[in-house]
């Protein structure tokens, strides 16, 4: 949605969006190593030269028919890092559908292995969108060094999400400025840790007030462009953005979804073909869907 309005890799229009994709191949090169046709993988997508009109651009270019996966093994040699290509492959008994939801949960469980978060630490969540929902699931299944971290507490707005964050495994679940259910970790200084991931301002604020002097937030979210964070609160020494390989963390969470620990099924609200796209970021917008999958 920010793309569409402007207030993200903001530039010339047409564009072509699409960033969490999948795709089965269909074709290989002759150099290809990595993978055959029949493979499901995950963000294959379209670069600018691809966009047939004048001044268009891709935003990942996921949204299309067919779209293209580069083998980085092939083109850059046995040696190469595989962990920072997010083109990995999907195993066969995950339906394309699902395995969209892949993508958005590999990010937010690197992101919250990169927080710094120990265990016995409190963890703050400011957010209750598919970010948050996720950094809560992960919070309660990852381990460091085979002890959990927590208590983990999760901010929001409205009500009505305290029983899906409940189901998720919160330990608490603060609506606006009720500080009721944390008035002891409050009272002991503050969070230990928190995530911002909303991308807003004001959730970067609620970060920093119900943090430790000495505490962490590891920013998750993007602000628009144009309402971008407070410059002394990004400036905070305690503020920074941390690393998001998603591929580092492939294989677990595919173990975690053979486990039945993550059930795919259950982040994906709404599936459409593509060509009711505006009702899907009409859901979005509306904030009636939690996660909307196009189908080709």
């Amino acid at each position: 949605m920010k793309i569409i309005e402007g207030e993200f890799v903001s530039g010339t229009f047409p564009i072509m969006l699409g960033h969490e994709s999948v795709g089965r191949v269909i074709e290989v090169g002759k150099k290809v190593r990595s993978f055959q046709v029949g493979d499901r993988v995950l963000r294959p997508g379209l670069r600018d030269a691809h966009v047939p009109y004048p001044g268009g651009r891709s935003c990942w270019g996921g949204f299309v028919e067919r779209a293209l996966v580069t083998d980085a093994w092939a083109e850059k040699g046995t040696a190469y890092n595989a962990f920072p290509h997010p083109q990995q492959i999907v195993p066969a008994e995950i339906p394309p559908e699902p395995a969209v939801a892949l993508i958005t949960l590999k990010e937010t469980l690197n992101c919250l292995q990169h927080t710094e978060v120990q265990a016995g630490q409190s963890l703050a969540i400011v957010g209750t969108g598919p970010v948050a929902q996720a950094l809560t699931r992960f919070a309660k299944l990852w381990t460091v060094e085979g002890a959990h971290i927590g208590p983990v507490v999760v901010f929001g707005r409205r009500e009505a999400w305290a029983p899906r964050f409940e189901a998720l495994g919160a330990d608490a679940y603060v609506v606006g400025d009720d500080f009721l259910p944390v008035q002891g970790i409050m009272a002991g200084g503050g969070f230990d840790r928190a995530i911002e991931a909303v991308g807003s301002r004001s959730a970067l604020s609620r970060c920093l007030e119900v943090l430790k002097p000495e505490g962490r937030v590891n920013l998750y979210g993007i602000p628009p462009e144009a309402e971008p964070y407070l410059p002394e609160e990004a400036a905070d020494p305690r503020v920074f953005r941390g690393k998001v390989a998603e591929a580092e963390v492939h294989e677990l969470l595919l173990q975690w979804v053979k486990e039945g620990e993550i059930d795919l099924e259950a982040w994906i609200s709404h599936q459409m073909p593509w060509t009711e796209y505006e009702r899907g970021f009409e859901l979005v917008h509306q904030k009636k869907a939690n996660k909307v999958v196009l189908t080709f």
